[in-house]
């Protein structure tokens, strides 16, 4: 009997073990939220998983300048939308593949390089993408902020949203995302209001994000797991007392 219990001890903390591994290296998407504190009329990201710039993760379709030769976004990267119920702050959606390896993004005022800089790396071909994107082309004009880094293995916000609180300040050093929303993410758009049969009594509601996100699912597949592991002990201490 102890020999059994110890059996199943063993495989419920390796079943667990196992799926918080996965977990780690579990795809996801993450939201980044960007205050546009220096008024530019159009917002950029460059944006990277692995914190040594590794792979690109600009969705291609927001993605003006992409070069089709190569597979890959060109300086400024993609546009951001603008949030309509949050003044002034911007946001994008990305899929990281392996969470373990950090996020950077460079935030920009999308204004592409005059002539496209092909001695650090860009290809031949970049121009002519950058010339066919419309964007306005001027690298004097060109303004960014610091690195924004989500260190590796610190992927640790639970809603898979992370701000960058930028003062507007081009010169300030790299700083990490927040994993919870600023003072100054304040909704500002008015919510829904619904009007009594009367017409003298309105009533507020706000609806609340309920999605799961893709980085969800495998926080659930340990619980699940857990769960699962602790049926079958349960179940076999039975069959064993009878």
């Amino acid at each position: 009997m102890r020999n059994l219990k110890k059996l199943f001890a063993v495989g419920l903390t390796a079943a667990m073990t196992t799926a918080m591994s996965l977990s780690a290296f579990a795809a996801q998407d993450v939201t980044l939220h960007f205050k546009n504190a220096a008024n530019w009329s159009d917002v950029g990201g460059w944006i990277y998983e692995g914190v040594g710039f590794t792979t690109q993760i600009m969705p291609q379709d927001k993605c003006p300048a992409y070069n089709t030769n190569t597979n890959r976004a060109i300086w400024p990267g993609a546009r951001l939308t603008k949030e309509a119920d949050y003044d002034g702050w911007y946001s994008i959606t990305v899929t990281v593949q392996d969470p373990s390896q950090g996020l950077v993004a460079i935030f920009n005022n999308m204004v592409a390089d005059t002539q496209v800089d092909t001695a650090s790396g860009g290809d031949a071909s970049d121009q002519a993408f950058v010339d066919q994107s419309g964007l306005t082309k001027d690298t004097a004009g060109k303004q960014q902020t610091a690195n924004q880094l989500i260190p590796k293995n610190q992927f640790t916000s639970a809603s898979g949203d992370y701000w960058c609180d930028f003062s507007g300040d081009t010169s300030s050093p790299a700083a990490k995302f927040l994993t919870e929303a600023p003072a100054s993410y304040v909704k500002t758009a008015s919510a829904t209001t619904e009007t009594t049969a009367a017409g003298s009594t309105t009533a507020t509601t706000a609806t609340a994000n309920t999605s799961v996100k893709t980085g969800d699912s495998a926080a659930y597949a340990i619980v699940f797991t857990g769960i699962a592991a602790a049926a079958v002990f349960v179940a076999s201490r039975r069959r064993v007392n009878e």
